[in-house]
């Protein structure tokens, strides 16, 4: 029998033996861990080997970029300032709002994803000022003509207006000062524009919020494939545990993967459950959802590959086919439009690609699944892991974010000329990967915290757990300048 994970009440035991749900029904007995500790040891033994990799990168160097020191891109100029001290009340926040609402059911759950998304804004922005630089929360949307981002290219569409500037994109691109501009379809200076106009450029404090605030809302993913896999507490569990990883909170003020992620991970929640549900409607709008998404990245050809094998594992090639299809007619219709609308050509924009010119290190191997690793924060790297690839008692198995991740590894190993991917910087351009990991995370957590009996003390894991990720974005953060 299937039993969601929000269902079960839990006798305390931790013996291994079924628990029982409040209905009577028991999940399965001997595939689950008998010792309740084992996810304590578990993050305890990753931090080690995160770390012993780490200490070893510091004998590497490697000359190009802001890698000085690998596998963070970034310079290592430690630095923590009396800033930093506001990341206590913004962290306690945060916990106290995983505990609420992974504890208190009767709390709906639009408002207890939007207490998530706000308070994973608001440590954000204490994240962001640990070393104590105020500018740090706004340099992302400099439009500066010598910025680096995609902001320093958007009088181009000042100029010429979006239409003109979404069909001239690919012939524009020797003319880019930002290499993330010329690398991405213009779907992403569109919505800059757009965003530029309605809040006006001139408050650029209140454009780089909205953006932090669209990128927490990745949580909503979060919740949507953990309570697909797991139950809605599950789910809850999650959203908190993505919004508390390093990534988002570090990079949601300055980075436009943030922005990616959301119809990117929302298209695999809508995937995931159309896969459970045997829906064609559902798979037509994870379709269109990914659509959206290839506006602005052409990251979304791993996803519609993942979903293509996961379809037909958990389908069967039959039920598979008539749901791709559906996905398929969604993200032509949204393509098309865009074209019609705009003039988007997203083939030409990949044949002006330029090619990377590093050379190859093995070294990225290993170095850039780590470096993701690390801004995933303990829970993600250990629990969230351990739940892609060990089946959860009572629970789905997460199998497009498996095929999805391991797929990514191998890629991220090729070399650049193959892949037109920076060495490295995985821990931004993955940064979809994470509102998926925290799902298959929150179902492990579900799980574990079922039998502690106390719902108190269940919440109480749910805090401590917040709490060890943002203490791991303010140690990365205050290590590393990163531009971006």
């Amino acid at each position: 029998m299937h039993v969601r994970g929000d269902e079960v009440a839990g006798s305390g035991a931790g013996d291994g033996a079924a628990t029982v749900a409040p209905d009577g029904a028991g999940v399965e007995r001997g595939s689950w861990p008998r010792w309740r500790g084992w996810p304590l040891v578990g993050m305890a033994a990753t931090a080690a080997a995160l770390l012993a990799f780490w200490l070893w990168s510091q004998t590497r160097t490697i000359k190009f970029g802001y890698f000085r020191r690998p596998p963070i891109y970034g310079e290592m100029i430690p630095i923590w300032d009396d800033l930093a001290l506001t990341v206590i009340p913004a962290g306690v926040l945060l916990a106290g709002i995983g505990w609420l609402v992974t504890s208190w059911r009767r709390l709906p759950t639009w408002l207890a994803l939007a207490l998530v998304v706000l308070a994973g804004v608001v440590t954000a922005t204490a994240v962001n000022l640990v070393r104590g630089q105020a500018g740090d929360l706004t340099r992302g949307v400099s439009t500066d003509p010598a910025s680096p981002y995609y902001t320093s290219d958007l009088h181009f569409l000042y100029e010429l207006g979006p239409r003109e500037f979404v069909e001239r994109h690919a012939e524009l691109s020797p003319r880019f000062h930002s290499a993330s501009t010329r690398t991405h379809p213009a779907g992403v200076m569109v919505f800059l524009y757009l965003l530029f106009r309605a809040v006006g450029a001139s408050h650029s404090l209140l454009i780089a919020v909205v953006i932090a605030v669209i990128a927490f809302c990745s949580a909503v993913s979060a919740w949507l494939i953990g309570r697909t896999l797991g139950g809605e507490r599950a789910g809850r569990i999650a959203a908190v545990l993505f919004a508390a990883a390093p990534a988002p909170l570090m990079m949601a003020y300055s980075n436009l993967d943030t922005v990616f992620a959301v119809p990117l991970t929302m298209s695999v929640a809508l995937f995931v459950l159309a896969a459970d549900r045997r829906s064609w409607i559902l798979a037509a709008a994870g379709g269109a959802v990914l659509g959206v998404a290839t506006t602005m990245t052409m990251a979304t050809s791993f996803i519609a590959f993942a979903a293509t094998v996961a379809l037909v594992v958990q389908t069967g090639w039959r039920t598979a086919v008539r749901l791709l299809a559906a996905a398929a007619a969604g993200g032509a219709i949204v393509v098309g439009l865009a074209w019609l609308v705009l003039g988007l050509d997203i083939l030409a924009t990949y044949q002006a690609t330029a090619r990377i010119s590093h050379p190859y290190d093995w070294y990225w191997l290993a170095g850039s699944p780590v470096a993701w690793l690390i801004y995933a924060g303990l829970p993600l790297a250990a629990l969230g892991v351990y739940g892609l690839f060990r089946r959860v008692p009572g629970a789905g198995r997460p199998v497009l974010v498996l095929v999805l991740v391991l797929f990514l590894v191998v890629w991220a190993g090729l070399p650049a000329q193959v892949t037109k991917l920076r060495p490295g910087e995985v821990e931004r351009t993955w940064m979809f990967l994470y509102p998926m990991v925290a799902a298959a995370a929150g179902v492990v957590v579900d799980r574990w915290t079922a039998g502690f009996g106390r719902r108190w003390l269940r919440g109480g894991v749910i805090a401590g757990l917040v709490l060890v990720s943002v203490g791991q974005a303010v140690l990365i953060q205050g290590l590393y300048e990163n531009f971006y």
